[in-house]
């Protein structure tokens, strides 16, 4: 059972213009064509990401090895020692990040790492 198409009454002759955005699309073009250097748009996960690959690298075996005992460390033995490297080196406050932070930022720092080449 097929009807033929009919056009509504109602419908548009023809597809509206919406050119209200035009001219704000234009002046960030225009702006971004006129900055001498030119920035890589990142989210705040990846920027914070690569602080800590930055932090962290390079992995050594020894930073490998560190990495997952405080991933496997029970939570009342890592917020202990978290007391401790709360205002310590960089590094070791990378790893503690990493050994206890979501999926999301490993995936983001790994492929940082991957992209520092260390």
């Amino acid at each position: 059972m097929s009807a033929a198409v009919v056009k509504l009454p109602t419908a548009a002759p023809r597809k509206v213009k919406n050119c209200t955005h035009v001219p704000s699309r234009w002046a960030a073009i225009k702006l971004r064509e006129g900055q001498a250097v030119k920035f890589e748009k990142r989210p705040p996960s990846i920027r914070e990401a690569e602080q800590v690959a930055e932090a962290i690298s390079p992995m050594t075996p020894e930073r490998w090895l560190l990495l997952a005992m405080l991933h496997a460390m029970p939570a009342d033995q890592f917020e202990r020692l978290a007391a401790f490297g709360a205002h310590g080196h960089p590094a070791i406050r990378g790893l503690m990040k990493l050994a206890k932070g979501n999926a999301g930022l490993n995936l983001d720092v790994m492929n940082a790492l991957e992209r520092l080449g260390k």
